[in-house]
């Protein structure tokens, strides 16, 4: 099999699938209402924008490359390592990135910081476990 960054390249695909299932779950099934209602959209919303949908697979996947990547710099074995660096990640990367748009938008609510902190939060987590596996 195929290896990216030292990683099984089916570990790879199965952590990107893990975040996005994640954000599916979240925002699509069990927080939509909320999530819509904290950044004000509407079903109207999102007429004309339908296009940047293809977007939504491509962001789990550069994600997983990141993570896979940082944890063979960092010559990570086993999921203590790989959880304790995705965490590093989603605090320096992720977290610092969403608090930019909290502190200097309009539209990010702290309900809505919080819904995109955790999205992303458990979405590194799992791809970070499952990046342990067949590695």
């Amino acid at each position: 099999m195929p290896r990216i960054f030292g990683h099984d390249l089916l570990a790879v695909i199965a952590a990107a699938v893990a975040i996005y299932a994640i954000g599916f779950v979240i925002y699509a099934i069990v927080f939509s209402d909320f999530w819509m209602a904290q950044y004000g959209y509407t079903a109207d919303s999102f007429a004309g924008h339908e296009w940047k949908m293809f977007l939504g697979p491509i962001m789990p996947v550069l994600i997983t490359l990141g993570l896979a990547a940082l944890f063979q710099a960092a010559n990570a074995s086993g999921l203590n390592a790989h959880i304790r660096i995705g965490v590093i990640a989603w605090a320096g990367f992720s977290l610092s990135t969403l608090l930019y748009g909290f502190a200097y938008g309009t539209r990010v609510t702290t309900g809505a910081l919080a819904l995109d902190a955790v999205h992303l939060l458990l979405g590194i987590l799992a791809a970070s476990a499952i990046l342990v596996w067949r590695k």
